[in-house]
């Protein structure tokens, strides 16, 4: 069962690359992204249960040494959070969440996921995709759906989350989210 997530950032390319394999033979963990984030930066993010994960973290820094920029786990992750940094979320109209749609930007991925896993716990909402970094400057964005008081709660929850650290870009609440645009996001 997955209930954490890890995250590695490299200002080393090949660094970033050899510690992903390093994490991934260490401990039984899902490997949901490891790619160059920006330029000259490389990003690992993996999931999985809280001992693999940190086993997996520190086999990562320790491959790459004093290359890495940032590590992070983030334990006890809402089930929702995994599908939607896979972009997996099916969305179904008929349930009645295409009411609002509610989008937080942050500056780094960590802030991101830790944004998202609070706006889902507020309840409510359905999240839709986490964005990680990947064109996007090194940036992040969550995307979440449901009711207008719900979005509005749940962005408040994340924005409270990226907010003191000064993570957060810019938070925003759609009500009654264009079927169009909401489909070119999708």
């Amino acid at each position: 069962m997955e209930n954490a997530i890890g995250i590695i950032e490299s200002i080393s390319i090949a660094g970033g690359i050899e510690a992903a394999d390093a994490m991934v033979k260490m401990a039984a963990v899902k490997l949901f992204l490891a790619r160059p984030i920006c330029p000259g930066k490389f990003i690992v993010l993996i999931g999985g249960d809280v001992a693999a994960v940190k086993s997996s973290l520190k086999a990562g820094r320790d491959v790459i040494g004093h290359y890495l920029a940032d590590s992070i786990l983030i334990s006890n992750v809402h089930e929702d959070v995994f599908p939607a940094l896979e972009a997996a979320v099916i969305i179904d109209d008929a349930v009645g969440m295409l009411r609002a749609l509610g989008v937080i930007e942050t500056f780094s991925v960590a802030s991101c996921i830790l944004a998202a896993d609070a706006a889902v716990k507020s309840g409510g909402v359905k999240l839709v995709e986490i964005r990680p970094a990947m064109g996007l400057g090194g940036k992040s964005y969550v995307t979440m759906l449901g009711d207008v008081s719900a979005v509005e709660s749940a962005v408040d929850a994340g924005r409270q989350k990226a907010e003191p650290e000064g993570m957060l870009v810019k938070s925003v609440v759609i009500p009654s989210i264009a079927k169009d645009v909401l489909k070119a996001l999708l």
